[in-house]
C-alpha cells in the first residue's frame, strides 16, 4: 500500500469531495467512492454495504474486484456477525477473515485475501453502512491510512444523504401530485414520508377550530387499537398546542417525556420517538404531521428540516385540494343554474 505525505492525503480528500459533489445518483456515488478509495490505497478489492430499511441486514451497494461467488453470499445478516455489529456501532474493525464469527463469509477464502477492514460509513454520527477493504498478508494499514479511509468513507456517506434527501422529496412531491382528492393525497404522502425517513408509522391530523380538536385524516403503520384513542383535544395536549403554534417538536424518548400523555398506549404500540411538524396554509397552521420511530431517535437538524419540508409541501397541497373542491362545487352550481335557465326558456 502506498504511503502519502500529509499534503498528498489532503489532495486526495479534496479530489474526492469535489468528485462526489457533482454526482446525483446513489449507484454513481458508491462506484466513485470505491474507485477513489482503492486508487488512493492501492487495493484491488473493495465492497460497499448499506444498511437495509429494516436495520437487520447489510445489502450490497457496489463492489470492485470481487467474484460473483463471493457476492452471492450477501446480504449479510447483522445478527450473525458480531464484528459487523461493532462496525455498525462506529468502530473500524480490522482482522483476519474467518468462517465463524469473523469479518467475512467462508467464500472469502476464494478471493485470495487474508484480512478484512470494515470501515463504518457515518452521517452525522449515524452509521448507514460499511466499506470493506480486502488485504493480503503483506499489506500494511497505517494509522494515517485509517484516518484517510474514514474521511473518504464519510464523504461518501454525506453525498448519499444529499442524494437520498433530494430523491425522497421528489417522491413525496410525486405522491402529492397523484391526486386532487384531499384524503387520498394525504394518505399517499404520509406513507411516502414514513418510508423515506425509514420510520415505523405516522399520522396526519387536521384542525377543527370550533371544537378545538385535531381530527385524524390519515394514518400509517399504527394499529386500530392505538388509533381508537379518537380525536385530540388541544387543551389536553401540550405537544400539539406547541406544534399548532408553529414549532417542530422532537420527543427522543416518549418514556421520559412527561408532556406525552399516552405512555402505556405508546409502549404497547412499540413507539419510542416522535417528530411532529405543523401543516401550514397561508401562514396559518391547519394541522399536524407526526412520525414515529420504534427505536430511540434524536431527530437531528436534517430529519427535522426534512419533515418540515414535507409538511410545507402538504400545506400547499391542502390548499390546492380545497381550491379544487371549491371549483367542483362551483361547477355543479353552474350546471344547475344552466339547467334551470333552459327549463325557464322552454316553459316560457
Amino acid at each position: 500500500m502506498q504511503t502519502c505525505s500529509a499534503e498528498g492525503y489532503q489532495e486526495i480528500l479534496q479530489k474526492t469531495a469535489h468528485a462526489l459533489s457533482g454526482v446525483l445518483q446513489e449507484s454513481e456515488i458508491v462506484e466513485l467512492l470505491l474507485k477513489q478509495v482503492t486508487s488512493a490505497l492501492s487495493l484491488p478489492k473493495a465492497l460497499v454495504l448499506l444498511l437495509s430499511r429494516e436495520g437487520d441486514r447489510l445489502m450490497i451497494a457496489g463492489s470492485m474486484g470481487l467474484s460473483d461467488v463471493y457476492l452471492e453470499r450477501m446480504p449479510l445478516t447483522l445478527a450473525d456477525s458480531p464484528a459487523h455489529q461493532r462496525a455498525m456501532a462506529g468502530e473500524m474493525v480490522i482482522g483476519p477473515i474467518a468462517a465463524d464469527g469473523g469479518l467475512a463469509l467462508p467464500a472469502a477464502a476464494l478471493e485470495g485475501v487474508k484480512r478484512l477492514v470494515a470501515v463504518p460509513m457515518s452521517v452525522r454520527e449515524h452509521v448507514i453502512g460499511i466499506l470493506h477493504l480486502y488485504l493480503d498478508d503483506k499489506t500494511t494499514f497505517a494509522s494515517a491510512d485509517r484516518v484517510l479511509v474514514s474521511a473518504m468513507t464519510d464523504l461518501g456517506g454525506l453525498a448519499l444523504e444529499k442524494v437520498r434527501l433530494q430523491q425522497s422529496l421528489f417522491r413525496i412531491a410525486e405522491s402529492i401530485s397523484s391526486s386532487l382528492e384531499l384524503d387520498t393525497m394525504l394518505q399517499k404522502v404520509l406513507e411516502a414520508t414514513v418510508a423515506e425517513m425509514w420510520l415505523k408509522a405516522g399520522v396526519i391530523r387536521l384542525s377543527d377550530p370550533k371544537a378545538r380538536q385535531l381530527r385524524l385524516v390519515a394514518a400509517y403503520g399504527l394499529s386500530q387499537a392505538y388509533l381508537d384513542k379518537g380525536d385530540i383535544h388541544l387543551r389536553k395536549s401540550e405537544i400539539d398546542r406547541r406544534v399548532m403554534a408553529g414549532e417542530v417538536v422532537v420527543l427522543p424518548d416518549v418514556r421520559d417525556a412527561p408532556e406525552f400523555e399516552y405512555h402505556e398506549a405508546a409502549a404497547r404500540e412499540g413507539i419510542v420517538s416522535i417528530l411532529a411538524a405543523p401543516l401550514v396554509v397561508r401562514a396559518q397552521a391547519v394541522g399536524i404531521m407526526r412520525v414515529y420511530s420504534a427505536q430511540p431517535r434524536r431527530f437531528g437538524p436534517v430529519a427535522v428540516n426534512f419533515l418540515k419540508s414535507a409538511a410545507d409541501l402538504v400545506g400547499l397541497a391542502i390548499e390546492n385540494a380545497r381550491l379544487y373542491a371549491a371549483l367542483k362545487g362551483r361547477y355543479k352550481d353552474l350546471k344547475l343554474d344552466l339547467a334551470d335557465w333552459r327549463r325557464f326558456l322552454v316553459l316560457g
